[in-house]
């Protein structure tokens, strides 16, 4: 390995050899048939494809070199070495196929954009009717929340999406949906029977019904609340209940999951400071998913965690508050690097992490900064499909340079949806 202290130099295509990492400078994504824009040089052919390219010079970035370039020689040039057609076409077709998929990616998340927006809106509608004790309106939840649900059984796999956030006036209801997606995610993987997917999803998506009647000013203060304000917000859970057991048509599981989805393992949880196997199982699944996005989406994006960090603040400093084993499964399907961490490639590449399969959690699809291609047009990669590429490390936003952090726009609302496979 090379000096890791050593800077980024400008070399000549004539120095190179295999183990040279290397940045081309600007040439677009598209003008090349190379997979990235940086990569480790492999062999000669590589070498004679960006000569036959006209490509002159390189940066090179020592670090992630196993060699260091060649001395730069006083005599003549190296002879141009033209590739054969048919490799040169092999090369464009797989950079064709590359490109291809992409647009295909895009817009499958282009749909579940829309489906989500759907599903918002019907959501808005439905909780409204139940708010106003509508029996017609509870039946409505109930096919909603099977639907959704249908997306998880139905399917061998689905992925997670991190979702381009809704307009300002939808932004509320992305809590509910998020925590109904998270815990379904889990459902599925706990192995429930459709039935309890059902009570679930419901659970999931009314467990904060009972906040309706609190004043939005104190929903959204910042800093310590005061004892009285402690003890009103902690009422909404029998509240909310309350609110859905007065409908006949909710299932009694679902009403049992609002109740309790705030009581904790070690008995510190509201508002009945329940224990252990005391509290139901439905109930122990939504209140890891509720802690999550409630860590991810605070009131102050400044106390806000990344995904990664939430992960790792829930399952290093917050274990005895919830159900370890759940915990653990809630870990696996969301992955090591959930929707929306920002992090580095092997490749050096930055990049946020876009969408997750439960059964590759290593491999997830990860967008690319690149100051050569447009916003608009960033690449998408998934690293399953990627031999020689992995993460190297989560990154905190404030570690990242204005302009990458402008391209990726990490959300400062974190919003998920399934793409049923």
């Amino acid at each position: 390995m090379t000096d890791a202290h050593m800077p980024e130099y400008r070399i000549s295509v004539d120095q190179l050899r295999p183990g040279v990492f290397i940045r081309l400078e600007k040439t677009s994504w598209f003008d090349h048939p190379f997979l990235y824009n940086s990569f480790k040089i492999k062999d000669a052919e590589q070498i004679a494809l960006l000569r036959s390219l006209g490509i002159r010079e390189i940066i090179c970035i020592p670090e992630r070199s196993d060699v260091l370039p060649a001395r730069k020689s006083a005599g003549a040039p190296a002879p141009e070495s033209a590739l054969p057609q048919e490799t040169l076409d092999r090369l464009w077709q797989v950079k064709r196929d590359r490109t291809r998929r992409l647009k295909e990616k895009k817009q499958r998340i282009a749909v579940c954009e829309e489906r989500f927006t759907l599903c918002i809106r019907t959501f808005d509608a439905i909780l409204r009717g139940i708010s106003a004790g509508s029996q017609e309106a509870g039946q409505e939840a109930i096919e909603f929340v099977d639907r959704l649900s249908l997306f998880f059984l139905d399917d061998v796999e689905s992925t997670l999406h991190l979702m381009n956030v809704v307009d300002q006036g939808e932004s509320a209801y992305s809590h509910p949906m998020n925590v109904a997606v998270l815990s379904l995610m889990v459902g599925k993987e706990a192995g429930l029977a459709k039935d309890d997917m059902t009570a679930l999803g419901l659970g999931a998506l009314f467990h904060d019904i009972g906040k309706i009647g609190l004043p939005k000013k104190l929903l959204k203060k910042r800093g310590d609340l005061t004892r009285p304000e402690q003890e009103l917000i902690a009422r909404h859970s029998e509240t909310g209940a309350g609110m859905l057991a007065a409908l006949p048509v909710f299932p009694a599981a679902a009403v049992l999951i609002v109740a309790q989805h705030h009581e904790r393992m070690d008995g510190s949880g509201t508002p009945g400071h329940l224990k252990g196997d005391g509290i139901d199982r439905l109930a122990r699944i939504v209140a890891i998913a509720d802690a999550y996005d409630n860590h991810c989406n605070t009131s102050d994006p400044n106390q806000a965690l990344t995904p990664y960090l939430a992960l790792s603040y829930m399952f290093g400093q917050q274990k005895v508050l919830f159900d370890v084993e759940l915990l653990a499964l809630f870990i696996r399907c969301l992955g090591v690097y959930p929707p929306g961490t920002v992090v580095e490639l092997t490749n050096g590449a930055v990049g946020m992490v876009m969408s997750v399969n439960p059964r590759n959690q290593l491999n997830p699809s990860v967008v690319l900064y690149d100051a050569d291609v447009p916003k608009k047009e960033a690449l998408i990669v998934d690293l399953a499909d990627e031999a020689d590429l992995r993460v190297e490390k989560s990154i905190r936003l404030g570690h990242l340079p204005a302009e990458i952090l402008e391209y990726l726009s990490p959300r400062t609302r974190i919003t998920y949806f399934v793409e049923p496979r």
